[in-house]
């Protein structure tokens, strides 16, 4: 599954809440959304861009925000962040051949990009705001690294498996 490409993918505990949607939303499901300053989902940060310090993530949409017939439905559900929920993300970097997965990773704190392209990736490349932690590495990407193999990867924007951290989670209560 190696590629920058949209992922959709969760493990772990999962709790799914409806919560209603900002005006003028067009967020779809794999998305990581907050809610903006009336209690709605909002997508978490524009195309091209890292979350942000401050921000807080109540989870991955599990649903588009708008139906079939383009209209911005009152509410979605969203896949809540929580602890031991897992999300599979590419990891990404500006600089494609940097974008390799080295055992090294495991545990590194990395930002959250949501890609020009559509959908959201581990920005290797960026330390400051620090939202997910890397956990796991896709068995499709590096099926031999299951089985002893280590060091550094070869596969450009390899799919990993991150968990949000606690500081940027909006419902740290969530079951």
């Amino acid at each position: 599954m190696a590629g920058l490409v949209r992922l959709f993918e969760t493990r772990g505990p999962q709790h799914i809440d409806k919560f209603p949607v900002a005006a003028s939303q067009t967020f779809v499901k794999g998305d990581f959304l907050t809610f903006n300053g009336s209690g709605q989902l909002q997508l978490a940060v524009a195309a091209g861009s890292n979350v942000g310090s401050g921000a807080l993530i109540v989870g991955q949409a599990n649903e588009n925000a708008l139906d079939d017939y383009g209209n911005l439905k009152q509410s979605v559900g969203v896949i809540i962040v929580q602890p031991g929920t897992q999300f599979k993300l590419p990891l990404y970097n500006a600089t494609p051949s940097s974008a390799v997965f080295n055992t090294n990773e495991l545990g590194v704190k990395y930002e959250l990009h949501n890609l020009s392209s559509g959908g959201f990736a581990v920005d290797n490349g960026s330390t400051t705001n620090v939202a997910v932690t890397i956990v796991g590495i896709a068995a499709e990407d590096y099926p031999g690294w299951l089985h002893g193999t280590t060091g550094a990867g070869t596969i450009e924007y390899p799919a990993v498996w991150v968990e949000v951290r606690a500081a940027f989670s909006a419902l740290t209560g969530a079951r």
